[in-house]
């Protein structure tokens, strides 16, 4: 039986263009043709082999492209090797090998951006420039991360290049697209004083009111640690934002927010604040559902979670539609049963196409009947083999509950108790496991509040120990509560990823995290103002439980 072929493969490129070998040609602008031959071109390519096996075609149409484009990709197929990509025509190129379907030179487009990204240095903005653009262009028309994420990482890895470029980037923070502010906000998260520095100088630059971007990053950051910590830096702030000359409604509420702000201050019964070494924050964490509230429809949902950098996995994906969906409930009487294969199709394939483990079978269950706006999303999601799993993921429950106050007012420690599936032969004392570390919410709506990883073994207590296998498990967490109430009825892993940081209300007597409400004092009624008249009201005379629970991947839960 003769083999099959397999490509990358040296056809011999002296055979590009005969005119006796060429069977198929790429029509290019002008009036241009290149022959080439169709048995070549499908070895290396399923599209073209469906239009020209299947379909009978004998030209395709590549006026969309360059010259210069086209017959590079035509030579990488004939020759085996991506010998002319260039800075200059690496996009065109790699949206060329994309359209046809091209395997290996997918992964050869990839490669040599990676040796880009490499190749950057500190200092050389453009250099960065070209390299971030690119990535977002990908993240934008291919829908893929991957290109992104190197960037990320690189720009980390070099001391100062991450405050470098968004320092240069952010000159004109209002001319910046809501996709790009969102990967810089995720590349300088834990170094706020840029971001800090960027809306200084933007507000100098510009005091005649807030625009879009600037509003966005002031209702991110943390502006009682960055008082802390960059007190001159905070007081630029403060002066700047007291000349704004024409506030609106927004641009007051912000400013309110700022002048309000407290210097933290370390209660001396509780941890002292660890390093950046020490703690690793949680990145599928703590987003901020205003991102949501504007959107209309399914579709335009579903565009936006495919495109947000800040979706990384199917539980942020779920978590941001679920939430979508139970605001929406409020305003409306219609379930959405009619309105979700469409919707399903697309959750599907798009978690294909990104690598993301499925999500937990009993993750989904737990919620199946939970309210009507949900209509029937959640049993098509279980009946899709490709977005539900019985066996790739762990759910680990923290040792301990809380009630409100011990888990939102208080510095703290929640450990959880797990063996990796590649240590073997631990013999330390106590059990195997990791922590998550928590800084008291101030009650204020304000980013107090964080969840972190402590990654630093030496400071955990004697019956719990962490290994270094673990450090990869901020990125690959899932967290959830468990909700016991006062008549012992528990609602399990309801989701708040999508609900920013917690607070309580003016009288004290619940706190508030997104669409749940934990009643401290009084009978549990709605709070005033809420909207959501759905909402489940969890326990009254602090009776209420809750019970962190992580969904992992790659570990044994003991």
């Amino acid at each position: 039986m003769t083999p099959k072929v397999q490509v990358p493969m040296d056809f011999g490129i002296e055979y590009l263009g005969s005119p006796s070998h060429g069977n198929l040609k790429f029509l290019l602008k002008d009036g241009e043709e290149l022959l080439t031959n169709s048995a070549i071109m499908s070895f290396n390519s399923p599209v073209i082999k469906k239009m020209t096996v299947e379909d009978g075609q004998t030209t395709i149409d590549a006026r969309d492209f360059s010259k210069d484009t086209v017959q590079c990709f035509l030579d990488a197929s004939y020759s085996g090797a991506l010998k002319k990509i260039s800075k200059l025509n690496f996009r065109e190129v790699n949206k060329t090998v994309h359209v046809f379907e091209v395997s290996w030179l997918i992964d050869r487009c990839f490669e040599y951006f990676q040796w880009l990204t490499e190749t950057v240095e500190e200092e050389k903005f453009y250099d960065q420039l070209y390299v971030f653009d690119e990535a977002m262009f990908i993240l934008d028309i291919l829908k893929k991360r991957s290109y992104i994420d190197i960037v990320i990482k690189k720009f980390a890895f070099l001391a100062n290049c991450a405050q470098y470029f968004a320092t240069y980037y952010f000159g004109n923070i209002s001319s910046c697209s809501t996709k790009s502010l969102y990967v810089i906000l995720e590349m300088t998260a834990k170094q706020e004083h840029i971001l800090m520095e960027v809306l200084v100088n933007n507000i100098e630059n510009d005091k005649s009111s807030l625009n879009e971007n600037s509003r966005y990053i002031l209702h991110r950051l943390n502006l009682p640690a960055c008082r802390a910590t960059n007190e001159p830096l905070y007081q630029r702030l403060l002066d700047q934002s007291e000349n704004i000359e024409n506030p609106s409604p927004e641009d007051f509420r912000l400013i309110m927010k700022i002048l309000r702000q407290p210097i933290v201050k370390v209660h001396k019964e509780v941890h002292e604040p660890t390093s950046n070494a020490a703690v690793r924050n949680l990145p599928n964490l703590f987003h901020d559902f205003k991102q949501l509230q504007d959107v209309k429809d399914l579709d335009s949902l579903a565009t936006f979670l495919m495109e947000s950098p800040l979706v990384r996995n199917c539980y942020v994906f779920y978590d941001a539609v679920y939430s979508w969906l139970f605001d929406k409930a409020i305003d409306s009487q219609t379930p959405i049963d009619s309105k979700t294969g469409n919707f399903i199709e697309i959750f599907s394939n798009h978690i294909s196409r990104s690598g993301w483990k499925p999500l937990a079978r009993e993750y989904i269950k737990h919620k199946k009947n939970e309210y009507f706006g949900l209509g029937d999303l959640n049993k098509k999601i279980l009946r899709n083999p490709k977005l539900v799993t019985d066996s790739e993921y762990y759910r680990i429950r923290s040792t301990t509950e809380y009630n409100p106050d011990e888990l939102f007012a208080r510095n703290h420690d929640i450990k959880f108790k797990f063996r990796q599936d590649s240590i073997t032969n631990c013999n330390k004392q106590g059990d195997c496991g990791f922590i998550l570390r928590v800084t008291a919410a101030s009650g204020e709506q304000d980013d107090s509040f964080n969840i972190q990883l402590v990654i630093n073994p030496n400071l955990y207590p004697d019956d719990i120990h962490f290994h270094r296998e673990s450090l990869l498990l901020a990125d690959n967490v899932h967290f959830a509560l468990d909700i016991t109430d006062d008549e012992n009825t528990t609602v399990n892993t309801r989701p708040v990823t999508w609900y920013s940081k917690p607070y309580r209300d003016g009288t004290n007597k619940y706190w508030c995290w997104g669409a749940e409400f934990f009643y401290m004092k009084g009978n549990g009624r709605q709070p005033p103002g809420s909207r959501y008249k759905t909402v489940w009201y969890r326990g009254s005379n602090s009776t209420v439980r809750i019970r962190p629970v992580v969904y992992c991947f790659g570990i044994h839960s003991e």
